[in-house]
């Protein structure tokens, strides 16, 4: 986010001089590379660099080729084989890397929506963005390759190359319409009605993907878009402005990260002292302020005031922040929260799992300086989920970079099977009531919030009344006549229906209507699994076995076609054995077979007071 920032100042100081812009970004590797995709460098006219894409070797380069790119004003991908000897050679550097890295360099105009205004728009407030970048693997010097498309977390268009931000985004005669009426605005090569989906699984799993897009028709080009989650850059609020307080702040600075002071003595809490922090004085009934505090922010308890902290403690934890440290041993840490129980103040595990007290990782650290790195470094391995471990101790690659480029969730099929007798339950399972809703509908609402190209649910006797059930929701529902023989017989008619209707199908996701504690994340997660391995099958993993849901690449669809019986896909799962992907979700064993089961799931809600009226249709 630092480079970021720094990247929107060298552009505004080069409007002001009047320069012509380049910015490089890297928007793809395969292998090892030194910068991970979304890596950036701003290239002036006269020679200056903000930012960089490699670890030095590149930048000479890209420099060279970067000019070339102003004169035609055109854009470029730039492709580097860092596992060719002759590459390296040929740029006369040893690049210490084993990879393949594509870099974009793109003209930066002066219109209103340039790369670099729309990485500034990002990062003006303290929300997730996905910011959409195109290239083509192709034709390097294709003229439609860019960054065009910014959207927050609610699926709204902040800015868009070829969409105006009132434009409804499931309307695609609209953008076009749009799209004719803004002058100013170049074309997106790809209507926000395809990327929607994807960006909506890049928000949930707060990953970036690369997606690979065929042609909207015969005379368009394919294109990849790099989808790029971007975080709000780690916040610290800091209880204390003692001098032991100047290091941490240093060295969260050069990290570029957003850092607030907070005490109640004007004279150690001033500007003077801390120039490049917001300072708030705050009196020790309110220790904390009015200081806003998001999931990206850790909160420092650093008064040397033990009142002071065990106020600001109990404000911490009333608040979403993922990181609360405390200055000093543990048997403070203990002390403090045994003092808010005895005054009634109820602190839950969840609330104690985000105090780290004594705060810091262990380096030894001694000296003020080193405490401060040793600070910074335990928040920066609790926001990226790390150990702290010495990378020597690692198994495989340092950096865990998905960079597998997939395919789009509109070539992915949702088969829902509503289609059971339930014969050991003694009536229909998918009309339970479960958390105000039936089984079906629960189930059903799980799988279209994926944004499949389709989700089709098999229905068997009822057919007629699930389909009337299902009328609002966006899901289609088939008949299955042969229901009688079982689980394979759906199968057979939704693989059917699905690949006769959606010939762009590559997956279906198979999934049953009687596994209540089912999410969508679970189901993004499949999705996510294989597309990060390209696995034949990824399959959930319960009860010491892998079952459905259940992904299903197209090389799978002949064989889901030749399934016979009630076995489902049980066989052809176990019979790639190892080869299976699988993500584990225990809860998923609790699936509903008869009465006992179903009144276990009752009494389990009525514990977590989900009371609902759970009487059958």
């Amino acid at each position: 986010m630092k480079e970021i920032k720094q990247i929107i100042q060298a552009y505004r100081q080069a409007q002001q001089q009047q320069r012509k812009v380049v910015l490089a970004t890297v928007v793809h590797i395969e292998g090892s590379a030194y910068r991970a995709p979304g890596a950036r460098m701003l290239v002036q006219d006269d020679g200056r660099i903000t930012g960089a894409v490699s670890g030095g070797c590149l930048e000479g380069d890209i420099l060279r080729k970067a000019l070339q790119v102003m004169q035609k004003e055109q854009p470029v991908l730039i492709t580097y084989d860092t596992t060719e000897d002759e590459d390296a050679y040929s740029l006369g550097v040893s690049l210490g890397c084993n990879g393949i890295i594509r870099i974009l360099l793109e003209p930066v105009g002066n219109h209103a929506h340039n790369p670099v205004l729309l990485l500034e728009k990002a990062i003006s407030t303290r929300t997730p963005a996905v910011i959409a970048t195109f290239y083509t693997p192709e034709d390097s010097r294709h003229t439609k390759q860019g960054t065009y498309l910014l959207c927050n977390e609610e699926g709204q268009l902040l800015h868009a190359g070829s969409h105006s931000p009132a434009v409804n985004k499931n309307d695609h005669q609209a953008e076009t319409t749009a799209s004719n009426n803004r002058d100013d605005l170049p074309a997106a090569p790809i209507g926000i009605h395809r990327l929607q989906p994807d960006i909506a699984q890049v928000f949930a799993l707060q990953s970036n993907a690369f997606i690979a897009y065929a042609p909207d028709t015969a005379t368009t080009a394919a294109y990849t878009a790099f989808l790029e989650y971007l975080a709000p850059a780690p916040a610290l609020i800091i209880a204390g402005a003692g001098n032991d307080v100047l290091p941490v702040v240093q060295v969260a600075e050069i990290l570029g990260w957003d850092i607030t002071l907070v005490d109640g003595r004007p004279a150690y809490a001033s500007q003077a002292r801390f120039p490049t922090c917001r300072i708030q004085v705050s009196p020790a009934s309110n220790p904390l302020g009015q200081v806003p505090c998001d999931a990206h922010t850790a909160i420092l308890l650093m008064t040397h005031n033990y009142q002071y902290d065990k106020a600001a403690l109990q404000q911490a934890l009333q608040t979403n922040a993922a990181y609360i440290g405390i200055l000093g041993p543990a048997k403070k840490r203990n002390r403090l929260l045994q003092e808010l129980q005895e005054e009634g103040i109820a602190v839950t595990p969840q609330q104690e799992q985000r105090i780290y007290g004594p705060m810091g990782l262990d380096i030894g650290a001694e000296t003020p300086e080193e405490i401060a790195l040793s600070i910074i470094s335990g928040i920066k391995a609790v926001f990226a989920q790390r150990n702290g471990n010495a990378l020597r101790s690692q198994k495989g690659s340092i950096h865990q970079r998905n960079t597998r480029i997939s395919s789009p969730l509109e070539t992915y099929g949702v088969l829902l099977l509503a289609a059971g007798q339930s014969k050991r339950l003694g009536s229909p399972k998918q009309q339970l009531m479960y958390k105000g809703d039936t089984l079906l509908r629960n189930a059903t609402r799980t799988a279209c919030a994926l944004q499949a190209a389709a989700t089709v649910v098999v229905a068997g006797e009822n057919a007629a009344g699930i389909q009337q059930q299902l009328q609002d929701m966006p899901a289609i529902v088939i008949p299955n006549e042969q229901y009688a023989e079982g689980m394979a017989s759906s199968i057979r008619a939704g693989v059917q229906y699905l690949t006769g209707h959606y010939p762009q199908l590559q997956h279906i996701l198979v999934m049953l209507c009687d596994q209540p504690y089912l999410t969508t994340q679970h189901l993004r997660l499949l999705l996510h699994r294989q597309q990060s391995t390209g696995a034949a099958i990824t399959a959930s993993y319960y009860a010491n076995r892998k079952g459905v849901p259940a992904l299903f690449h197209q090389q799978q669809f002949a064989a889901l076609l030749q399934l016979e019986g009630d076995t489902g896909a049980k066989h052809l799962i176990e019979a790639l054995g190892n080869e299976v992907e699988q993500v584990a979700f225990a809860a998923l064993a609790n699936d509903i077979d008869d009465n006992n089961a179903y009144w276990q799931l009752i009494a389990a809600a009525e514990q977590t007071k989900e009371k609902h009226d759970y009487r059958q249709l």
